[in-house]
This record gives structure tokens, C-alpha cells and sequence, in this order.
């Protein structure tokens, strides 16, 4: 027992001369101080959708072209955040804001304008925002619960409750509460993976005048982006 504290201690003292040079970063790369606003017994796909959430800022000549929502998710070493295309698509620079009004400028490194679904990379690690291990909820049943936090006429993180009301191969019906600036929110289940992005709030024109049908949102099926896209997106652009 003797001889192997011996051997330890030779191990862990370096000698006389020897530099010791430790680069230790002990600041967490989560700051979780807004978890206390929320239901300590929310349901967890609720949590998910507010801890996630980002507000997207369009820019262009230095000049403000509206927001758009976010939501924030990791895969092995990659940081990255899911929003609808038609939020960053043309030429723009766009801006994340967390809560605490911290911002970081991001490229979007996907973009599928036909299915609504884009990719955008912080150029810094999102501090107050929680970085979520994408997980895909492919099973689609109607009458299953879904959360999403959105933006809405910049009224800060605004959290919906709805129902998933309709499914097809590439869009998702779902009758919760949208209004723009929500879009490209994430949708969660109660089990907190993702189901889809919103897209759209309803139109219907039965008398030539188009009006709105509350409480129909449009969102993209998260099936269309599978784990092994996902991978490949962001080791070739991430």
C-alpha cells in the first residue's frame, strides 16, 4: 500500500523546473438564472419550449426587417437553432436575442424553402438559452399536447398550449395560438422532443376577402429533417 502512494506522489508532483500551465474553464456554458420563472411541475415539453427559445432579428442596411422565433438545440459538439425558412431567407443579417437581451450574429447554414425549415449557427455559444439534444417526435397522433414560445408583436416569451389536430407526410395542423413573430417556433411534445416548426397561421377566403382561422396553425413536419441530414448539415456548414 506504501509503495503505490509512493508511485502516486511521483506521478502528481511535477518536477522542480517544469511550468505547469493549467487553461481551466470552469464557467458553465448554460447560465440557468430564468429557469426560476417557470413551473417547477410544467410539463417538460413546456419547459423545453421556453428554455430554448430565441427571438431571430432580421437586418439589412443597418435597418430592422422584423423577428422572427427560435429555438436552440446541440448535437455532439454543434450549437445550432431551428427556425422556418421564410424567417432568414433573402439577403440579410440576422441576430439572436436571449433573454437578458444578450446578442450574437448568426449564419443560416440550411435553408428548405420548400418544406419552411432552416438552420442557423450562433458565431458565439448562446449563454442564458438552453441548448437541447435534438430529439424527434415521429409518431404524429392526433389529440397529442404541443408547446411552442414565440415572439408576438415583441411581447417578450410568449408560451401556447395546443392540440395536434391534423397530420400529413410534410405539414402538421395544430390548434394553439400563433401571431407574427411566432413563426419558426418550435413545436414540442409533452415529453419535450420536437414535433415541428410553425410555419403559418390559416388563411381561408370563402367570400373573396381573406380572413384568418383562429387557432389553425400550419408547421412542418420534423420528419423531414431525419438525424443523419442533421448531421451532415452541420459538419459541412456548421
Amino acid at each position: 500500500m506504501i509503495r503505490i502512494l509512493l508511485y502516486l506522489l511521483m506521478v502528481l508532483i511535477a518536477p522542480a523546473n517544469a511550468h505547469l500551465d493549467f487553461n481551466l474553464n470552469l464557467e458553465r456554458e448554460y447560465n440557468d438564472a430564468y429557469e426560476a420563472e417557470l413551473d417547477p411541475y410544467a410539463p417538460r415539453g413546456l419547459r423545453h419550449a421556453y428554455l430554448s427559445s430565441v427571438v431571430i432579428h432580421r437586418v439589412k442596411d443597418g435597418l430592422p426587417q422584423g423577428t422572427g422565433s427560435g429555438n436552440y438545440f446541440k448535437l455532439l459538439k454543434h450549437r445550432f437553432i431551428i427556425t422556418a425558412a421564410h424567417v432568414v431567407d433573402g439577403e440579410a443579417e440576422f441576430w439572436i436575442m436571449e433573454k437578458g437581451y444578450q446578442q450574437t450574429q448568426a449564419d443560416v447554414i440550411y435553408l428548405d424553402t420548400f418544406n419552411d425549415i432552416a438552420i442557423l449557427v450562433p458565431r458565439e455559444r448562446l449563454k442564458y438559452t438552453k441548448a437541447l439534444r435534438f430529439r424527434r417526435d415521429i409518431n404524429n397522433q392526433m389529440g397529442e399536447k404541443t408547446y411552442h414560445c414565440g415572439h408576438p408583436a415583441r411581447e417578450g416569451w410568449h408560451l401556447s398550449e395546443g392540440l395536434l389536430t391534423g397530420t400529413h407526410t410534410d405539414t402538421l395542423m395544430v390548434n394553439t395560438f400563433v401571431w407574427p413573430g411566432s413563426s419558426g417556433s418550435v413545436l414540442f411534445d409533452e415529453g419535450g422532443r420536437v414535433l415541428g416548426v410553425v410555419t403559418a397561421l390559416r388563411i381561408d377566403a370563402p367570400l373573396g376577402i381573406p380572413t384568418m382561422v383562429e387557432h389553425l396553425v400550419l408547421a412542418t413536419n420534423i420528419k423531414m429533417l431525419d438525424q443523419q441530414l442533421l448531421r451532415a448539415i452541420l459538419e459541412n456548414g456548421g
